[in-house]
Formats: C-alpha cells, structure tokens, sequence
C-alpha cells in the first residue's frame, strides 16, 4: 500500500507539473536565466549554459536566453551550438515584454556590431537599426551612447552627433550631461572627421569662416569626403565666393558618395542648392531612398520630397511630406516639413538660399 501511496502522490506531482500556468513557467526560466547571467559575470560559462539550458525549456519564446547561451557557447568554443543559437534568437523577433525587449535588442546589438563573437552575424546597418528601435523603447542616456556607437561602426558620424547633441538638450542631470559631452568630445577627437563635426555646430550658429576652417581641416587629409565638401560649399557661397561654391560641389557631385551620409547631404545639394548646373532631382530621390535604408529620418524623408518636386513630380513630394508629417516630427522639423508642402501644393520646387546674410540664419539641412 505504501508504495502504491508513493506511485500516486509521484503522479499528481507531475499533473502538478503539466498544469503550472505558462506565465509562471515564463516567470521560472526568466529566473533561471538571471541566475546564468549571474554565473557569466563570474566567467562560469558552463553552469552559466547549463542554466540557460534549463531556462529555455520553461521560456524557449524568449530571444536574449538564446543570444546569452550562445555567447557561453563561444566561450567554450562550441561554435556549432552557437551558430544555432543565434539564428534562432534572430528568427524569433523581439519579445513584446518590455524589459525582455530591451534584452533582445542589447545582445543582439552586441551580436551584429563590428566586434560580434561571429562575423557571419555581423551587420553594422542592423545594429543602428536595433539601436534605434531600442531608444525609441527606453530613451535613457546609455542607450543614446549605444546608438551613437553604432552609428559611428556604420560611418555616419554627422547623425552620431546630432542624437548626442539631442540628447544633451533633454537631460538636466549633470552626470549624464557630463557622459554626453564626453562623448561628442570623444567622436571629434578620435575620428578623422572630428574637426567637421566641429564645423558642422559653428555653421548653425552662423559663423561660416570658421566652419570652412574646420572643414578646409578634413579636406586636407581626406580629400574626397563628399559630405564635406557639400557643406564647405555651402559655406563659401554663405561667405561670397560662389565660385569656390561651384568648384567644390564639381567635386562633390564626381564622386561615388560611400556612406549614408555622404548620401543625404549630397542629395540635399541635388535637390536644394540654388545652382542650377547641379540640381538633379533624380538622382536626389535615388541617394535619399539609399539613405532611408540606411536609417528613415524624417530629415530625409524630407529631401526626398524635394527631389520629386525637382522631377517635377509635385504629386509624390506632397505624398513624400504627408509621409514624413506622419512621423511625429519635432516642432522645427514640422515648420519646415509645412512649409515644403505648401510650396509643393504651388507646384515650385525647393531652393536654398545660400547667398550671403547680414544675420546668421541656421542652414536648410
């Protein structure tokens, strides 16, 4: 009789078993995966796989347990096991959890960037896109810094400033205003375009000679910089030498632009520069379109606008604009996007100013 007691009370704890609520089993293997988390940062990767091991059988939904595994499985060169593990985090998605979400999209930063355990894996455009998505879930100061990084893998330095300097407009805590700065100061000495990114902050404020300093500064060693060659154009023909202007748009337009933005300033020249010999809408539309895969800013949505409207396709600029107004623009991104569509309801393309002003006026891009 006993043992018959023993067999019964071993079956009702495996129905026990079976019926556990799934949110509780979620709940148990997000643990277990804490604890391996735990177990990592003590460089125990055996236990630390072993307990994710376990918690995937409670939450095999969940993509960062994956991610974390096969990051162990690098560790104990399982190379095999974390091929697979990574692509089977990638094939899952996003949680819809939040504090997973954000989980999901670190690790799988830390997978695609530049230094990823894999470099099958590695996709610099992909982490500025999980980056993006990642600020847009929890907008703090460290994942601003995460986004900014990932955008300087990927070359685009000019937008890594602006969410940086972005961000040092939010925030009131001198810590983290401190930690930004830093990290503007970090990206203008340590990058070859640090002196441009420079310029590029004078030129807002109207102080164009000092601009072309610092752009002239680049130049010097990187010659065929398209992006900054648009914006020392920019500033000549700002200055009065619209000679100059021309001669290094000449240039600019000649060159094949190589990063997402050289693409976005050259097509704003393509589809804004008063000049005529170099305004071409088509191919403003073809680089702004290349660059919205890079990263869909509202900016560039924008230009893309204009460049239909240089085709003359008035009916695509104001689809372009309404697109882009739908995007939650900020208040200066709104005037502006306002005031194309009203010029494009006129059917008149866009044009800069670029002649010189007595009282400094912040630049069109």
């Amino acid at each position: 009789m006993g043992e018959l007691r023993a067999e019964e009370s071993s079956k009702e704890d495996k129905k026990e078993e079976v019926k556990l609520d799934p949110a509780e089993q979620l709940k148990l293997g997000r643990g277990m995966a804490f604890q391996g988390f735990a177990a990592e940062q003590q460089e125990a990767w055996r236990p630390a796989k072993d307990l994710y091991s376990a918690a995937l059988v409670k939450a095999p939904e969940i993509p960062w347990i994956w991610l974390r595994r096969g990051f162990c499985e690098i560790k104990l060169n399982e190379e095999t096991g974390a091929q697979q593990d990574f692509a089977k985090a990638i094939s899952l998605g996003i949680s819809k959890e939040k504090s997973d979400a954000v989980n999901d999209l670190q690790f799988l930063i830390t997978l695609r960037s530049k230094g990823g355990p894999l470099a099958e894996f590695r996709d610099p455009k992909a982490a500025v896109v999980l980056a993006r998505r990642l600020v847009d879930l929890d907008r703090t100061t460290d994942y601003v810094l995460l986004e900014a990084a990932c955008l300087a893998e990927s070359e685009q330095y000019l937008r890594a400033q602006e969410v940086l300097l972005s961000r040092l407009k939010e925030v009131e805590d001198s810590e983290e205003k401190e930690k930004l700065q830093k990290a503007v100061e970090t990206f203008r000495t340590q990058s070859k375009f640090g002196p441009a990114l420079e310029g590029l902050e004078l030129e807002k404020d109207g102080k164009y000679n000092e601009a072309m300093d610092r752009y002239t500064t680049v130049l010097d060693q990187a010659p065929e910089t398209a992006w900054v060659l648009v914006r020392r154009a920019y500033c000549l023909a700002k200055t009065g030498d619209p000679a100059g202007a021309r001669a290094d748009l000449r240039r600019a337009m000649r060159l094949l632009p190589e990063t997402a933005t050289d693409r976005i300033t050259v097509a704003w020249a393509k589809a804004n520069c008063p000049f005529l010999e170099f305004r071409d809408g088509a191919g403003a539309v073809s680089l702004a379109k290349r660059a919205i895969q890079d990263e869909p800013l509202i900016q560039t949505y924008g230009i893309l606008a204009s460049g239909y409207a240089e085709l003359g396709d008035f009916r695509k600029a104001q689809e372009t604009t309404m697109l882009a107004l739908s995007k939650s623009p900020t208040d200066s991104e709104k005037k502006e996007l306002q005031k194309k569509l009203a010029l494009f309801r006129e059917k008149k393309p866009e044009m800069d100013d670029w002649a010189p002003r007595a009282s400094p006026r912040e630049p069109g891009f």
